[in-house]
């Protein structure tokens, strides 16, 4: 990687992180009901069987209704866990919040003896964190790659989950990065790369 792509990448997480630290708690509330609202009447979401999701941080869109509308409708949802000394994510089916503990990163993931495995071809629908996207798809990480390897192993529809200011003109990106198929803000979905 250059160290101009790299300074352009640090630059972005800096700016973006810090607005997403900036946001007051009422209009993220709004945002992720807006969210919520479009997800739960869009098709892809509607027919998927198998949803893949991550475990919101705070400043991250809260993905903890997301997943109880996904169990109401039947569906299998997987959390991400990552594994010490491993580049590769740990799936796991998540059946009750209850079964969550802090992780290897400080994300809440499934504590090791209620993990129960699941393979990434099962995936129909995988919803990705980011800290920054564009309209072509592109997606800025937080730069360890986990989710670029894991992409690469599913055929699942590729969602990203965002507020609109994550949404930027470009981002940059190398060729080993897995672009998404849409992104789901508090203004719609954007459907890119089908």
């Amino acid at each position: 990687m250059s160290e101009q792509l790299l300074l352009d990448k640090n630059k972005i997480r800096q700016t973006v992180l810090k607005q997403r630290r900036a946001m007051s708690a009422s209009w993220k509330t709004q945002a992720e009901l807006q969210m919520l609202k479009l997800l739960q009447s869009w098709d892809v979401f509607s027919n998927a069987g198998s949803v893949h999701i991550f475990i919101s941080k705070s400043d991250e869109p809260d993905t903890s209704p997301i997943i109880e509308f996904g169990w109401k409708s039947g569906k299998q949802i997987g959390v991400p866990c990552v594994l010490p000394d491993t580049p590769e994510l740990f799936h796991s089916q998540l059946n009750s919040f209850k079964d969550l503990r802090s992780g290897a990163l400080g994300v809440l993931e499934p504590s090791p003896e209620r993990r129960v495995a699941l393979i990434p071809e099962i995936f129909d629908l995988v919803i990705v964190p980011g800290v920054a996207f564009d309209r072509q798809g592109g997606r800025l990480g937080y730069g360890k790659g986990y989710y670029d390897r894991f992409l690469k192993q599913t055929c699942a529809f590729r969602l990203a989950l965002a507020f609109d200011f994550q949404v930027l003109e470009g981002v940059p990106t190398e060729k080993h990065d897995v672009p998404m198929n849409g992104i789901l803000t508090e203004s719609g979905i954007i459907e890119v790369n089908k």
